[in-house]
């Protein structure tokens, strides 16, 4: 199935990021990646990964450790708001709803939170609403995420947890109150959507990922990742090519590409060491598949932003002859055409026959019962009913 599939092929990255790096987002037309980490965020430019004018760094905020793309009018980046949960910990991961201006997030002290995203009339700011704030017990949430759009201004939310299995909660957009519970057997480092195919992916860094259907709740598929080391760390999982991949990291410095459907692994793609790589993110760039990832170090060191693109097929030179010759033959025949428009005259009118000779050339009319005229030398005209009008002229 996969046999004609082009390679991917590394690019242009970032060799020196400042600090480490814990998150990365590509905004919705694939034109900036916003990277996050020890030292705050970080704007790059896509096309040549150039680094851009950057909101903030982490001063005496800490880390950026969770990014999201919400809603981009112009390259003007400033700071709106700034929200201060109750409990105060790790944030872990964020959703926004950009239809209805709705952001939740959720932290690793077992809070979930929505909030409504509005301008102030007066002062055209933004501003955050709650819309609820709910405490958990034992579900360490890892992921979250707006359920399918239902064109409800009220869109239910998916929160999934690391403990207890790996807890799945959908919560009523209104009020946070559960709506169900489930959970896929297995612990939940990070998860990723896709509402087309109906499917969302789930990252156990013990095993793997794993598919399931969001219809049913049934795995339908599983990736195996090798493990090198003991220890355990969440790594991000995205899907790719518009479904039809999955991407993952991996703790021996390798990010690995499957095929959605079949499982099948289809890269294997090397950063050069055997460090972890628990952060990866996918965007289509200009109908070109693209992978960007992250070595994860200590927290002082610069570390590095890797880059491969998937190769696109060689232009078809057969083709192209084949065009250009399409276009030289009707360059040819534009050329007649133009001649005759310039050198000859036809004219077609009322039911009677005109035949003029110039310069001694000789013309023929046809009547249209089949018979032929006699053929005429000199400036004479002969006229006759029945007949087309011809008026042929050659100019000498």
């Amino acid at each position: 199935m996969h046999t004609a599939r082009l390679p991917y092929v590394q690019h242009q990255g970032i060799d020196r990021h400042p600090g480490s790096i814990m998150t990365m987002a590509v905004n919705e037309n694939g034109t900036i990646l916003a990277s996050g980490g020890s030292q705050g965020t970080w704007l790059w430019n896509v096309a040549n990964m150039s680094s851009l004018r950057r909101p903030s760094g982490a001063f005496s905020r800490g880390a950026t450790l969770v990014l999201i793309w919400a809603r981009q009018t112009d390259n003007v980046f400033e700071e709106t708001f700034v929200i201060q949960i109750p409990e105060p910990s790790k944030i872990t991961a964020m959703a926004f709803d950009s239809t209805n201006n709705r952001l939740c997030l959720c932290s690793r002290n077992d809070i979930v939170q929505s909030w409504a995203i509005s301008k102030d009339p007066v002062t055209g700011k933004w501003m955050p609403t709650n819309i609820f704030s709910w405490k958990f017990s034992r579900l360490s949430p890892q992921a979250i995420t707006f359920a399918a759009f239902d064109n409800s201004q009220d869109r239910d939310i998916i929160v999934l947890g690391f403990h207890n299995s790996g807890p799945v909660y959908t919560l009523r957009g209104k009020t946070g109150e559960t709506a169900s519970a489930w959970s896929v057997g297995a612990k939940i480092g990070d998860a990723a959507f896709h509402w087309k195919d109906g499917v969302f992916c789930v990252e156990d860094p013990y095993s793997g990922p794993s598919l399931f259907w969001l219809s049913d709740q049934i795995k339908s598929n599983g990736y195996e990742i090798g493990r090198s080391r003991g220890d355990v760390r969440p790594r991000k999982v995205r899907f790719g090519e518009q479904g039809a991949t999955l991407v993952c990291g991996s703790d021996h410095g390798c990010v690995y590409v499957f095929d959605t459907r079949s499982g099948a692994e289809l890269a294997v793609l090397g950063v050069g060491s055997t460090e972890w790589v628990q952060v990866v993110e996918t965007a289509e760039v200009n109908d070109v598949s693209v992978i960007f990832a992250a070595q994860t170090g200590s927290l002082d060191s610069s570390e590095e932003i890797f880059v491969w693109k998937r190769a696109q097929p060689a232009r078809n030179t057969g083709t192209t002859l084949e065009k250009l010759v399409w276009v030289a033959k009707a360059l040819v025949v534009l050329g007649f055409l133009a001649f005759v428009y310039q050198n000859v005259e036809v004219t077609v009118g009322p039911m009677r026959k005109v035949t003029r000779a110039f310069g001694g050339a000789q013309a023929r009319t046809t009547n249209l019962k089949g018979s032929v005229s006699a053929d005429f030398k000199g400036g004479a005209a002969k006229d006759s009913k029945d007949f087309v009008v011809v008026d042929v002229r050659r100019q000498l």
